[in-house]
């Protein structure tokens, strides 16, 4: 490939299209008949109502003024359209969420039409209901089983449906509040240390106005306290359906509620209460501070610097950076209204200063240029000592992380009393932390909900740490024949263990947030090779960590979308014994590993040390968008102010994946996987692992003779679509060589964080001409699942001559999906076209001639 560089290109304004159209597709579903659904489910019907007059009673000498409520549990097969709104229309029923469920075993008389034994899909719908409201349910669907045809009055029809694909009508109970949330754990890992109290978190259901939920406080306040504990925070954000108290309970309650629990019992009336969602541990997200073990003399120190003039342009929310250390003075500003900073020694900030260090200036051991932007510091850690001893940064027990994050993000951007916003300038915020208890499952968390909601408020771009697994890995041989073999051999036996263990493997809260990127690690530095009491599992750069955590992410979208270098991770048998098969994670501050600015152990303010992860991974991330956005400003001043500002976000956003590749990583993965699941869903299984692929972000800040990137943007509202023009050098399809297409569409959507679908705006683009050739890498439905769609198209060949213009067409469409699209989506695209130095057409040029000519034909026309 040529070495010369150019700058990238802007496509002239697009122009309006016809939306494309779209088929859902749904498999055609066998329903039992109407009198073998009503024999299954009167029964169910009677039980809610008998729960719900009992309840009436214990709760009518109440000082509270509690109207007895209960929390129905509908599922149904298959979907149900407009459910939302007939149950508003039924006084007394109040919609809380829905979820997707999948893997239903076909019973009951639901089936897969012609394939009786394939599993089923559907939804789960959670509605607040008091006795009136269930009583004009039940008589609705007595009404549907004496005549299915029978005419419901206006906006209550879908309740038809849903009695058709009913499969179970039950309470929201004990088991549900506490099943998958980690919490019984937590609190039995707790009391082996007697402290004074346990700290948990209570999720409450969204309710739609303030009244109940000051109720609803006052009712969970009343029961914690009659237990002896106490609460010592609350926070509702109705916006993200968002309603959370912590809460202490003294050992002893704590211990009585699991007791109870393995009793199977459920005369506990705080995990009892109606209210409740979830009790969850409260997400603290600690992490380890570790001691250098050496200095490295041989990686070059940077002397302080003055202070930089620009205003900063990313965000750091984490732990407090050693801001004194030599690389980092005057290139932090530290912002902290909570005062964390009078609890750290100089020691402790160790998880602060490497991801500063790892923003600023990269992998020390590798010459690069410093950031000439400020980064923005918000500590929201701080220092602890973790039950077993070792020394953490955590969010402080006494805090709820929701809250936290969402004061630290509004603080940024709004005025707080008197004082202006604290860094309106703030595109990008790196986080570099996620929370162990709340590994992505099927639901989106609060975090990941904030991070979504955020992201569309004030136009700001997420860099999200996948999360870190330190789990064992248990492979099929000895320590003695594994280091007899090829390293192939090698990868493909640490693959095989890793994709065994990825029920335990998957992302961390938040990281499953749509709007947001999450970066995986990939196993890549500057460093050199591991010591010999360690086994380097991987040869290439493009795999991912052992360490680095998978998607799938919401509904099977991609997640983490891109891997970037996060350290080569090295392991160690567990035993020093050769027939060992079991082998740790090393978490040696020697090599290897990324090179990064630490605290000193006496007080050194130049010591540097090796780590690895995912967090290293989505600060360089973080990195990089500063130098993007520095590259859109570069862009903007050469075109006449084109692209405005206000596209900054989804185009950097689109520029941090446009680069990503499977790269050697798919043959590995793909020869593990395929035997396991076939061809067919070979694609689908690798994308979990794998995402768009590891990035090279030195690809995408400049062009090549024969490498050419065009940058589009716009804003889309439902049913909308516009069309993009790559023309394409005449030469090109006179030639056998090989070319590839890459297109990358990036948006922020808002959310609807009481519904499945979730997601508000799904725009997608639609890539049509002679060239575009075999589409490459990701699974092609799951690219249209987030808010990034990156696809790579590979042809060669000569073909058949044409009169006519030769051009890619890139259609960008728009629809809704959760609900109504509140104001038009802003849009990132970008396109790159290249062919192999072999082919011998200057591309770069004759694109930028092409695209020049196109332009004034089209603003002539306008």
């Amino acid at each position: 490939m040529a070495e010369s560089r150019h700058p990238l290109l802007v496509f002239p304004r697009p122009t309006q299209a016809d939306r494309a159209t779209r088929h859902p597709g749904f498999a055609q579903i066998r329903r039992p008949s109407p009198s073998a659904q009503a024999t299954r489910l009167a029964p169910q019907f009677q039980r809610l109502q008998d729960a719900l007059n009992s309840k009436r009673l214990t709760l009518q000498d109440s000082t509270l003024g509690i109207i007895p409520e209960q929390v129905l549990v509908l599922e149904t097969i298959g979907p149900v359209d407009r459910f939302i709104n007939a149950v508003g229309k039924i006084p007394g029923l109040e919609w809380l969420a829905d979820y997707d469920m999948r893997d239903i075993k076909p019973e009951h008389g639901f089936s897969v039409d012609g394939r009786p034994d394939k599993s089923l899909s559907g939804q789960l719908f959670l509605v607040m209901t008091d006795l009136r409201a269930l009583e004009e349910l039940r008589g609705l669907f007595d009404r549907w089983q004496d005549d299915p045809s029978a005419a419901f009055r206006r906006g209550l029809a879908p309740f038809k449906t849903a009695f058709e694909c009913l499969r179970s009508i039950r309470p929201w109970d004990v088991q549900d509040r506490l099943q998958e949330t980690g919490a019984i754990e937590d609190w039995v890992f707790r009391l082996k240390y007697e402290p004074e109290f346990i700290p948990f978190e209570i999720e409450l259901w969204p309710r739609s106005t303030r009244y109940r939920r000051r109720t609803v406080e006052r009712r969970i306040r009343s029961e914690i306290e009659s237990l002896g504990g106490s609460v010592v925070q609350q926070c509702a954000i109705p916006d993200i359906a968002y309603h959370g108290i912590l809460g202490r309970l003294p050992p002893i309650q704590i211990q009585r509620m699991i007791n109870r629990q393995s009793e199977g019992t459920s005369d506990i009336r705080l995990l009892a209460l109606d209210e409740i969602m979830y009790v969850r541990p409260v997400g603290q997200c600690a992490v380890r501070v570790f001691e250098p073990v050496h200095s490295l003399p041989a990686v070059e120190r940077e002397k302080p610097v003055p202070p930089l003039a620009a205003s900063p342009v990313a965000a750091l929310f984490d732990g407090l950076p050693l801001t004194r250390h030599n690389r980092l003075d005057g290139r932090v500003l530290v912002d902290d209204p909570d005062g964390y900073e009078e609890t750290y020694q100089t020691a402790d900030r160790f998880h602060g200063t490497t991801m500063a260090s790892l923003i600023c200036h990269g992998d020390l051991g590798k010459q690069s240029t410093s950031l000439a932007t400020p980064l923005y510091v918000r500590p929201i850690m701080k220092p602890a000592r973790a039950l077993d001893g070792s020394n953490v940064e955590r969010i402080p027990d006494d805090v709820l992380p929701v809250d936290l994050l969402h004061r630290a993000v509004r603080r940024m951007y709004e005025q707080e009393d008197d004082e202006a916003p604290a860094a309106r300038t703030v595109r990008i915020v790196s986080l570099s932390i996620g929370d162990p208890g709340r590994p992505f499952l099927r639901e989106m968390s609060p975090w990941a909900r904030l991070l979504d909601w955020l992201s569309w408020k004030y136009t700001v771009l997420f860099v999200v740490s996948a999360g870190n697994c330190m789990n064992d890995i248990d492979l099929d041989v000895s320590t003695e024949i594994l280091l007899t073999q090829q390293q192939d051999d090698i990868e493909r036996r640490v693959v095989s263990a890793i994709t065994d263990d990825t029920l335990s493997r998957s992302i961390l809260s938040p990281a499953e947030a749509i709007n947001a990127i999450t970066v995986g690690a990939a196993h890549e530095d500057q460093s050199g090779p591991a010591g010999r009491s360690h086994v380097d599992p991987f040869s290439s750069s493009d795999m991912p960590s052992v360490i680095s955590r998978h998607g799938p992410g919401y509904r099977r979208g991609l997640k983490p979308e891109i891997l970037v270098p996060g350290g080569k991770q090295v392991v160690r048998s567990k035993v020093p014994m050769r027939t060992n098969r079991t082998f740790t994670i090393s978490s040696s501050t020697h090599a290897p590993g990324q090179a990064v600015s630490v605290p000193g152990r006496t007080g050194d303010l130049s010591e540097i040390a090796y780590t690895r992860g995912t967090s290293n991974a989505a600060a360089l991330t973080t990195r990089s968008a500063v130098q993007l956005q520095e590259l859109l400003q570069d862009i903007r001043i050469a075109s006449n102010g084109s692209p405005p500002t206000r596209y900054d976000a989804v185009l950097t956003k689109a520029l941090l994946v446009h680069s990503a590749s499977w790269g050697r990583a798919k043959s590995v993965y793909e020869s593990v996987l395929k035997p396991r699941h076939g061809g067919y869903a070979v694609k689908e299984r690798i994308g979990r692992f794998l995402g768009y692929g590891k990035v090279d972000f030195g690809r995408v800040r400049s062009c090549t003779e024969q490498r050419v990137t065009v940058l589009g943007f716009g804003e889309l509202d439902d049913g909308q679509a516009d069309r993009f023009a790559l023309p394409i050098p005449p030469g090109l399809t006179t030639t056998s060589g090989r070319r590839r297409l890459t297109v990358t569409l990036a948006w922020i959507t808002p959310v609807v964080c009481t519904r499945s679908q979730y997601r508000v705006a799904h725009l997608w683009f639609k890539a049509s001409g002679r060239i575009v050739g075999e589409r490459k890498f990701a699974d092609w439905r799951a690219v249209e699942r987030g808010t990034v769609q990156h696809e790579v198209f590979v042809g060669s060949g000569v073909l058949p001559p044409t009169d006519e213009e030769e051009v890619v067409e890139v259609a960008v469409n728009c629809r809704k999906e959760a609900a109504d699209i509140p104001a038009p989506i802003r849009y990132g695209l970008a396109v790159t076209l290249e062919v192999t130095e072999a082919v011998g057409v200057p591309v770069y040029q004759e694109v930028r001639k092409l695209l020049g000519v196109r332009a004034r034909v089209q603003g002539h026309r306008a």
